[in-house]
């Protein structure tokens, strides 16, 4: 659990605020893959009886294969996040005046990850017939092993002869 202790707070005028800081390291989330630590940092507020709002910023760096040649990529994510924390009834809930930032930070992160991660913007990625990485050099398969369904589209492709 990634808690942050608010009894203190809670005890302290309505509008107070708190810094809030954390460190994460990658043992602690295994499920979101990070490569190293995870920053998150921000301010808690209380809210009276309508509870604790906390506001962070999070930093981390993802480890991801590449979508075009599978090879690891490092992602550098910043995000946001936000909550409002109830002492009953909704989720999610101030326990034993600790709040559990996990949830939220893991979501801020998931949210803020691209559907697509490239090693670099020119990768080349792995050739469809024998595999290899064409970053690392051109392959030995020629464009003569097509599709033989594929002839009559690849006529069009040739310049016509007049």
């Amino acid at each position: 659990m990634l808690g942050i202790a608010v009894g203190d707070l809670r005890a302290r005028p309505v509008g107070f605020q708190q810094a809030v800081e954390l460190r994460v390291s990658p043992e602690d989330l295994p499920d979101l893959g990070l490569a190293g630590w995870l920053e998150a940092e921000g301010q808690a507020t209380n809210l009276g009886e309508d509870g604790v709002r906390v506001e962070l910023q999070v930093s981390a760096t993802l480890r991801r294969s590449c979508a075009r040649c599978l090879q690891d990529a490092d992602l550098p994510v910043r995000a946001e996040a936000e909550e409002t924390y109830h002492e009953s009834g909704e989720e999610p809930l101030i326990t034993a005046d600790t709040i559990d930032l996990g949830p939220i930070i893991h979501e801020a992160i998931v949210l803020a990850e691209p559907m697509r991660v490239l090693c670099k913007p020119d990768c080349r990625g792995l050739c469809p017939q024998c595999g290899k990485d064409l970053n690392e050099g051109p392959c030995e398969c020629t464009d003569d092993d097509q599709d033989p369904r594929l002839a009559p589209l690849a006529k069009l492709l040739r310049p016509r002869e007049e």
